[in-house]
């Protein structure tokens, strides 16, 4: 299926790399992970033009479904699920340029698209420019990045500002607002995780399975595994606070002379 995708979408004269990545290619899947396709174009592959190739192709499928990016989602006879995404040569440059080359960070998943990419098996390549790109991207972690990401991140999460995640968890706490409080512990653990992987020189997996992903790097804040699980299962408990502030503490720690 992946090989008759490949060819048909190949045929397209827009379409400039097609690439195999997300949970297939990481460190750490399993049989449920579907097959994610990357489609990187010139201009716009429009939607009844993939539902052209998806009919010659599977018997099951849905075009415009994603939630995020522009994709598609098929599924073969025996029930593998693959998800077709669409991403623009354009767009691609500039999210590169802006965290891999112009140092720029985010609050949380800083370096995800990084990650994606380089992770990439390139199954079609029209001039070389993705396999140009992921060679750029495995190159050495820049410096100035991995100090803006640790930097950004935990200003937001405990800074001088009078509105960090930590002050908004303690006002949700006081409300006893548990759907916020919920909210912020999802954003301090989304920085928590940049910091980590920034300050290891790795780049950021995604949202899923990170403390299996964090365990692979050589440093991590002390008691990571149980300072985590206590400020989830403690969450709408009295005792949340001290299980963030801990979690935090601990941050700041490692994080002391990055």
């Amino acid at each position: 299926m992946l090989k008759k995708l490949t060819e048909a979408f190949s045929l397209l004269p827009e379409t400039e790399s097609i690439a195999l990545s997300g949970s297939r290619r990481s460190a750490i899947n399993d049989e449920s992970s579907d097959w994610d396709v990357y489609i990187y174009s010139s201009s716009r592959i429009m939607p009844e033009t993939r539902e052209k190739i998806f009919a010659s192709i599977f018997p099951r499928f849905s075009v415009n479904c994603s939630p995020f990016e522009e994709g598609d989602e098929c599924m073969d006879e025996d029930g593998r699920v693959y998800d077709i995404m669409y991403r623009s040569t354009e767009w691609t440059e500039w999210q590169i340029d802006d965290v891999y080359r112009k140092h720029n960070a985010r609050v949380g998943y800083t370096t995800c698209f990084l990650y994606n990419i380089a992770t990439s098996e390139v199954l079609f390549d029209r001039s070389g420019w993705l396999s140009s790109i992921i060679k750029e991207l495995q190159g050495e972690y820049p410096e100035e990045l991995r100090s803006n990401i640790i930097r950004k991140n935990m200003d937001v999460i405990d800074g001088n500002g009078a509105s960090t995640f930590l002050i908004q968890a303690e006002l949700a706490v006081k409300r006893g607002d548990i759907v916020s409080s919920n909210h912020r512990l999802a954003a301090i653990l989304a920085s928590y995780f940049d910091i980590i992987f920034a300050y290891n020189r790795v780049y950021h997996p995604g949202e899923k399975k990170l403390i299996g992903y964090a365990r692979f790097c050589k440093d991590l804040p002390m008691n990571m595994d149980e300072n985590i699980e206590k400020a989830i299962t403690t969450l709408g408990k009295p005792d949340h606070l001290d299980a963030l502030r801990t979690l935090v503490s601990h941050l700041h720690d490692f994080t002391a002379g990055a």
